[in-house]
């Protein structure tokens, strides 16, 4: 009786509501199907229509992030199911996202196919991926490390930058709350058999103080971004394409015990060659991405602070063929190198008195690996496999696979479930930091195993995800009589939960809901009770709802947007004695509003408002959240 009546307040509200919207659905003539041949990559590699995935795969168009009027990538994720995002401050500062309770470093980053992040932490920053260059966003929630490797333990993000076609431009500029500026111009050109779309972008704010504390001055960010995206026609079966980026900007943020400015720079490039006949389809990649962080100010000279360099050279072979209508069978190779031989740690040293710089003892690794899999469609009947080998340098070598079974009991209603096991390698931070690594660590583990109903219907579509995930070997710092105080694989969680996610266009009215309830409970052995913990992890909300409503009238379009956050557990960090106390932030509900009108078909002026009801909406204990803040705009573009 305890699990029923532990989800009853959620189903209730939600079959409610799907009656209600059913009923409607009938009496509206003009509905229409949605998303009904919507392609995604992400779920198994190769292009697929959506509803024929057998994972949870959400999609962020264009078209939504020129509704929502973000001001980063994280407002763009928050109303996803599944997804819990905390944040150190606003717009600039660095955020955490925890995909159905996994760690941050748990959910695997990809622009354009290339894998990016930083090698030393784990992870890629969201806040320097400017909002100008996408496209569209593709999230796909549960292990895919059978088909991508390391890092997909909770899910794969993956970001298209954009593409216009020939004679095609659109200039945006932004103006708002704490002296925020934004502009960005995109354009395509070229030839009939080559295309080409650039975007430049810039984006200034003084920020204001994100942290309680000694520090009250205003943290401020700015960046600069330039993509190139292209391909050439070579012949009928070949096809040459590439994509180059590149970010430089900074940001200030409080810290009481070293550098509060980071300056970054990062860049990636990838040429992909495609060659497709008959059935068969074979593509090759060379690509590169780099990540880089210089931390100064606060009393350490520009120059003179730490720097992390993540600089990743990977190469990917991928070959696919469609031995019928039913069947296709896809295999590669992955390999990438790591170098973090540019990093170094400044620190100080009580014992000389003054900073000193330790560099990583091992600045280098590479990554190879093999995987296939098949995608199986017979009338009613859908299935997935995939199977992957990996082999870490320095570290361990990890099998991973997905199975997942699927019918579709209605044309357009499928069941489905699946297994899976998914991993994550140790960061170089994990196994080499200076003073603190653990050469000895091992890869962290998941076992996954998860429920899903989908269905559209007449301007509807809703899916249903019951989902258990097992994760083990985690990462943790630990003190231990020989080694001291380093981090070891001695923690265990396990995260279970519900997610739904709901869409009804009618007219001109569109209708968005999501829900997530997430149990990620710490597991692990306490060394000295001999107990399990058996809490919340960290920062993670039990509770996650949003509601978002679209509505056009003539020249004039607006959306109402609602997020909340369940209750959550943090740790208060006393920096004299170095303990920690459990403390617990409220739920809030943040309100997000924002208005179009188009004074032409090219011109369009643009209002939002960001945390209406100015919420005591931090998602970390002791930091500020930047309050109701007000943007205007205007866009014009010629398509």
């Amino acid at each position: 009786m305890k699990n029923r009546s532990k989800f009853s307040g959620f189903i209730k509200p939600v079959s409610i509501l799907l009656a209600l919207s059913f009923i409607n659905s009938l009496f509206a003539e003009d509905a229409k199907k949605d998303d009904e041949n919507l392609l995604v990559i992400t779920a198994n590699r190769t292009e697929q229509n959506i509803n024929d995935t057998l994972a949870a795969v959400e999609i962020i168009t264009r078209e939504d992030i020129e509704r929502i009027q973000p001001e980063s990538i994280t407002d763009l994720l928050t109303s996803i199911a599944g997804l819990d995002l905390v944040h150190n401050g606003g717009a600039g500062q660095s955020s955490s996202l925890f995909t159905r309770g996994t760690n941050s470093d748990h959910t695997l980053v990809l622009i354009d196919g290339v894998r990016v992040g930083s090698a030393t932490l784990g992870n890629k920053s969201f806040s320097s991926i400017p909002v100008a260059q996408i496209e569209r966003i593709e999230i796909v929630k549960g292990p895919r490390a059978s088909l991508w490797g390391s890092d997909a333990l909770g899910g794969v993000i993956q970001i298209f930058t954009r593409r216009l076609s020939l004679g095609e431009y659109t200039v945006e500029a932004t103006t708002g709350s704490n002296d925020f500026l934004s502009s960005s111009v995109v354009f395509g050109f070229g030839s009939e058999k080559i295309a080409n779309t650039v975007t430049l972008s810039y984006e200034d704010s003084k920020g204001y103080d994100v942290a309680i504390g000694d520090e009250t001055d205003d943290d401020g960010y700015d960046r600069i971004s330039a993509a190139i995206r292209g391909d050439y026609t070579l012949s009928d079966a070949t096809q040459l394409d590439w994509i180059f980026q590149y970010d430089t900007g900074s940001n200030e943020f409080d810290n009481a015990f070293g550098a509060n400015i980071n300056d970054y720079t990062n860049h990636l490039l990838n040429i992909r060659y495609t060659y497709t006949v008959d059935q068969w389809l074979t593509q090759f990649s060379v690509k590169q991405n780099r990540d880089q962080t210089f931390s100064y100010g606060n009393g350490t000279e520009k120059g003179s602070g730490s720097v992390f360099e993540t600089r990743r050279d990977q190469i990917n072979l991928l070959t696919q063929y469609k031995i019928n209508d039913e069947i296709s069978v896809t295999g590669g190779i992955d390999h990438f190198v790591d170098n973090v031989e540019r990093s170094k740690v400044v620190s100080f040293d009580f014992g000389l008195g003054q900073n000193v710089t330790r560099p990583f003892a091992v600045t280098e690794r590479a990554s190879d690996a093999v995987y296939l899999s098949s995608v199986m469609k017979f009338d009613r009947i859908i299935g997935e496999i995939s199977a992957r080998y990996d082999d870490v340098e320095n570290v361990d070598t990890n099998k991973t696979f997905n199975i997942s079974a699927g019918y579709k009991v209605l044309d357009n209603v499928t069941l489905a479930m699946s297994r899976s096991k998914g991993f994550k390698a140790p960061s170089f931070n994990d196994l080499y930091f200076p003073g603190f690594g653990n050469d000895q660590l091992v890869s962290e583990e998941s076992y996954n195993r998860e429920f899903l109903i989908k269905g559209h219907w007449q301007g509807h579509s809703a899916v249903f995800v019951k989902f258990e995930n097992k994760v083990d070997k985690l990462i943790a710092f630990s003190f231990d009589p020989v080694l001291g105080f380093r981090p070891f694989n001695v923690d265990k969680a396990d995260l279970s939960g519900l997610e739904f996610n709901y869409k009804y266009r009618h007219g001109k009215f569109v209708h968005k809901l999501s829900a997530t309830q997430v149990d990620a409970t710490d597991v692990s052995i306490d060394a000295f009770s001999g107990l399990a913990a058996n809490e919340q992890l960290l920062r993670r909300a039990k509770e996650l709802y949003s509601y978002e409503l679209t509505a056009s009238v003539g020249d004039l379009s607006f959306f109402t947007q609602f997020n909340y956050k369940g209750r959550r557990r943090d740790n208060a960090f006393d920096p004299i004695t170095f303990e920690t106390t459990p403390v617990y932030l409220d739920s809030f509900t943040q309100i997000n509003v924002g208005m179009t009108y188009a004074v032409s078909e090219e011109l369009k002026l643009k209002l939002k408002v960001s945390d209406l009801t100015d919420e005591e909406s931090a998602t970390i204990f002791t930091y500020n959240a930047p309050g109701r803040q007000i943007f205007v705009s205007f866009q014009y573009r010629n398509f």
